[in-house]
């Protein structure tokens, strides 16, 4: 007779916090080939646009729309007062949000 205990597996989605801001990702959605090549193009080939679209592909639209609609808001408080600045979401921030998320991925998993 088999075993039916029932298997229990560590959760691939993960809490993530940038600068006070907190979502969760599904990090199992970077262990596939859509990621890889966006991986690669990020780290190889240095082509650091495509972290928008990795983050669109594993945290979906809206959710990544929310996240940059914070980091503007931020943006904007930070510079409240100043004429005709445009708040807008950092490319650090976008690197920082990049980098959390790698942080948390187990290939392994």
């Amino acid at each position: 007779m088999a075993d039916e205990t029932p298997k229990t597996t560590e959760s691939t989605v993960k809490e993530i916090d940038v600068k006070g801001y907190k979502f969760n990702v599904d990090t199992d959605l970077l262990d596939d080939v859509d990621s890889l090549e966006y991986i690669e193009r990020i780290e190889s080939q240095g082509q650091t646009a495509v972290v928008l679209s990795l983050l669109k592909h594993i945290m979906g639209a809206e959710s990544f729309a929310k996240l940059k609609a914070h980091f503007v808001a931020e943006d904007g408080k930070a510079h409240e007062g100043q004429e005709g600045y445009k708040a807008r979401m950092r490319i650090e921030v976008l690197s920082d949000v990049y980098l959390a998320i790698i942080e948390k991925f187990d290939p392994k998993g």
